[in-house]
């Protein structure tokens, strides 16, 4: 009997690694064509036949379109955040992490994975209440991310913020400026050069705000 169970451990693992392949590609699937094609107009078949899967397999992965729509977005969101989240860590101090972290949603996110961001400012792929919720799910989960990375900052400096609402404020405006950005500029689509040039100024103007609003009392906020 025990023979048995253990001849039957690869089994189990290389099924358990062909359904997250499968779930993955229906989801790259969605992500391409819900950023080609919009939400409305993608059906089901189209995704499946992309996926090189049946639509009775989407269906055992997904309850419904919309279903997939928000595990499309939620893995955007990840990936997102595990982005920004490396770069910041990379630095040498935190508020470089900061710069870091703001740079790679430019220069990573927008140059080599338009369809991501697309799906997320691009108003004429979908404006549903689906979407609105979804991206207003990613935006709050952001603000924690960039209220915690402030925090961080303000821990290594040894200073104190202006007033207890400070870090959220910060935190709020940082979200609320890519967001605006996104939508104002059509990011997906700028020119590499203008797009580094958008990145850099921005970045230096939410590290302005962050440093404005921590008293520094004559020290150097790093």
């Amino acid at each position: 009997m025990q023979e048995n169970t253990i001849d039957t451990i690869p089994g189990i693992k290389r099924r358990d690694r062909q359904r997250k392949e499968r779930r993955q590609a229906i989801l790259q699937a969605a992500e391409n064509l819900f950023a080609q094609q919009g939400y409305r107009k993608t059906r089901i078949e189209d995704i499946a036949g992309m996926a090189d899967v049946s639509v009775g397999t989407v269906y055992g992965y997904f309850k419904n379109k919309e279903d997939l729509l928000m595990s499309v977005l939620d893995d955007i969101g990840f990936f997102v955040r595990r982005l920004v989240g490396s770069e910041f860590r990379k630095a040498a101090t935190t508020l470089e992490g900061i710069r870091l972290a703001g740079m790679a949603f430019f220069e990573v996110l927008c140059i080599h994975h338009p369809e991501k961001l697309a799906l997320f400012y691009e108003e004429s792929i979908g404006n549903s209440e689906q979407f609105q919720r979804a991206r207003k799910l990613w935006s709050i989960q952001m603000i924690e991310d960039v209220k915690s990375a402030i925090f961080r900052v303000q821990e290594a400096s040894g200073m104190e913020f202006k007033s207890i609402m400070s870090p959220e404020i910060m935190a709020v405006c940082t979200v609320g400026v890519y967001d605006r950005l996104g939508y104002f500029y059509k990011l997906s689509q700028m020119d590499p050069e203008a797009l580094k040039t958008v990145g850099e100024e921005t970045v230096a103007f939410v590290v302005g705000g962050i440093q404005s609003l921590i008293a520094t009392e004559g020290g150097k906020l790093e």
